[in-house]
Order: structure tokens, then sequence, then C-alpha cells
């Protein structure tokens, strides 16, 4: 219960610290505004990555949610892969994660929305403590991108994403 908080805590001050627009109660996320969207694209480092991938907890789950505006098929991933090297290439990236997750399919989900990877908890918790890229990859195939990778450091069930350091490609 103490790993619960203390994840619900490291999200809350995440999205505060971040500017990730006003809270939304009934999507556990925080919701950014198209112009404040628009504004951190062109300002790059952490606003633009916080506007474009967040998570939070979701029962059991994390959930991570990635901007629509990246083209991603229907067999894209996101992992967490071991150390602080960052990836261009999925074939690169696709050799060395410990953890992926494919989209999760939602009834109902509209273009607009943001696509949706989850994890459960205890699969973060079963990785050891340390220092992870978390990389998203448009595609499953040996000719997919890696589209972003963000640092991160990963303890028991808690994720904190280095947003300051984010690469996008």
């Amino acid at each position: 219960m103490k790993k619960v908080i203390a994840l619900i805590m490291v999200c809350v001050l995440s999205l505060t610290l971040f500017g990730c627009g006003k809270k939304d109660a009934g999507k556990g996320g925080g919701e950014t505004t198209k112009a404040a969207a628009q504004a951190a694209d062109k300002s790059g480092g952490d606003s633009a990555a916080a506007s474009k991938v967040k998570f939070a907890p979701k029962g059991e789950k994390l959930a991570f949610t990635v901007d629509n505006g990246f083209a991603l098929k229907q067999d894209a991933w996101l992992g967490f892969c071991p150390g602080t090297k960052g990836f261009v290439n999925e074939v690169d990236a696709d050799e060395v994660d410990v953890l992926f997750a494919y989209q999760t399919e939602e009834e109902g989900r509209k273009e607009s929305d943001p696509y949706l990877f989850e994890f459960d908890k205890s699969s973060i918790e079963a990785l050891e403590d340390g220092d992870y890229i978390l990389v998203l990859c448009d595609t499953d195939e040996d000719t997919g991108k890696v589209l972003v990778y963000i640092p991160a450091k990963i303890s028991g069930t808690t994720v904190t994403l280095d947003y300051d350091k984010a690469v996008f490609n």
C-alpha cells in the first residue's frame, strides 16, 4: 500500500512540476490543452515530453498514455530497456528490452484519443531497481523506428521519467 501511495504522489508531483495541465478526475491523469501542447512542442525539453507521454496508476496497472500525434501502427510497442543508452531503430531496442506492452485495445477509442499502453505493477516490480530507457516504437517490424526515448528510474513499482533528457527521433 505504501508503494501505491508513493507512486500516486510521484505522479501528482510530476504533473504539477511539468505543467501537464489541469487534472481530470474522471480520466485518472492530466489533460493538456491544445494551445499548451503546441507551446510545449515548440519549446522542446521536459514540457514537450511531458505533454506527449504521461503515466498514472490504474488499479493494479501503470497506464502510459501517448499523444495521438505520433504515427503508430497497430503493433506499436512501449518498453523498458536497461541502462542509459538511447535507441533509433526498433531492432536495436527489441534486442535488449526487458519489459514491453503493445497498445491496449480500448472499446470506443476515437482517433483523437491518446494511445494507451498498460503494464501490470507486478511486472514493473519484478524488474531490478535502476536505470532504464522507456522507448516508444512505431511498429514491431524490423523496419520500425524508436520515436521517442525517455530515461527512467525504477524502484519497486515507482517509475520516474526524466523528461529533461527525452529524445524525439
